[in-house]
């Protein structure tokens, strides 16, 4: 008989960790170079990780099996093995309710805060975000590192990548890489492409406007999610693609931007240095050149979601692979 101790039935868990919220709220005050200060002062550990759920029973199994469920019938289900009698456990989805027990016992319930983007933490990799929870999909499209070289899934990792997340495609947007992979490190249920891409100015080039479109056909297809796209440290090159994708989902400019700017938070990014405020800020200069650049495809003060739409039809990409592409990502009422 095992008895359930935390947390309490209908706990509420923000999934945000406090170094989160600090830099969001920042932003929002002060301003990205105000952020980029903070993350300076703090910068002694990867603070893109989400926080995490302690659950605590008693009882006097050798073993014991955590299950938890998005489903009050536990029809589809996580499990997680411990001798002790506690686990914690993270990558919880966001503004979702969760059922949880442990060796068939009472279910109890739990519930996340709602919001966008979702931290997560694959082991090995740096710099996983889920970007739905907005007007994406949860679940479905995934931002992060490289999965092999600086750095490398683990077999906790691969858990996480394949079974918690789900991802049934890996697409590889390195050039440094192309050709030199036969497979993907998270395992043959995961179906590797490599498109290769570049970010910022370098998009407006003839042969980087010629390797959109195959890149957004890929994301047309509903047999391809969930996708998890990535260069080497999930910045710049996943950068341009994660902005394409929420700007077609609709969402606002200033999402869009926190999005690219979250980045800091990873130490990837521990190139901050001094003087070099800015860094993958909406105020740098390649950003925001790149930025103009895209509105030029547009009508004066346009949004994101109307320049990136009218640039990438320019490159060839048929409206209606765009239209497919929103309806696979954008979530319905």
């Amino acid at each position: 008989m095992v008895r359930l101790i935390l947390p309490e039935d209908g706990f509420l868990l923000d999934t945000y960790t406090d170094e989160q919220r600090a830099f969001i709220r920042t932003v929002a005050d002060s301003g990205i170079d105000a952020g980029l200060e903070w993350i300076k002062a703090n910068r002694d550990r990867e603070l893109s990780y989400p926080a995490r759920l302690d659950f605590v029973f008693e009882g006097d199994s050798p073993e014991y099996t955590l299950e938890i469920s998005e489903r009050e019938d536990f029809s589809r289900v996580l499990t997680y093995s411990t001798k002790e009698k506690h686990i914690t456990v993270g990558n919880f989805k966001l503004g979702t309710t969760y059922y949880w027990r442990v060796n068939g016992s009472c279910a109890r319930r739990f519930s996340t805060r709602a919001g966008t983007p979702r931290f997560l933490r694959v082991d090995g990799l740096l710099n996983v975000r889920d970007i739905g929870g907005g007007k994406i999909k949860q679940g479905i499209l995934f931002r992060g590192s490289e999965l092999e070289r600086c750095f490398s899934l683990t077999e906790e990792g691969k858990y996480t990548f394949v079974r918690e997340l789900g991802i049934r495609t890996q697409l590889d947007l390195r050039r440094e890489m192309y050709g030199r992979l036969e497979r993907s490190a998270a395992g043959d249920t995961v179906r590797l492409v490599q498109l290769p891409y570049r970010p910022y100015d370098e998009v407006f080039l003839p042969e980087h406007i010629e390797g959109i479109r195959p890149i957004m056909e890929l994301f047309a297809d509903p047999d391809s999610y969930p996708v998890y796209f990535h260069c080497m440290g999930g910045a710049d090159r996943t950068g341009m693609i994660a902005l394409y994708l929420r700007a077609l989902a609709g969402d606002d400019d200033d999402t869009i931007h926190l999005d690219y700017e979250l980045t800091g938070l990873s130490t990837y990014a521990g190139g901050i240095k001094e003087g070099a405020t800015g860094l993958r800020s909406r105020n740098s200069e390649y950003y925001s050149e790149f930025i103009s650049r895209l509105q030029s495809y547009a009508y004066e003060g346009a949004p994101l979601s109307v320049a990136v739409r009218a640039f990438l039809t320019s490159c060839g990409v048929p409206t209606e692979t765009l239209d497919k592409i929103t309806k696979n990502i954008v979530k319905t009422e």
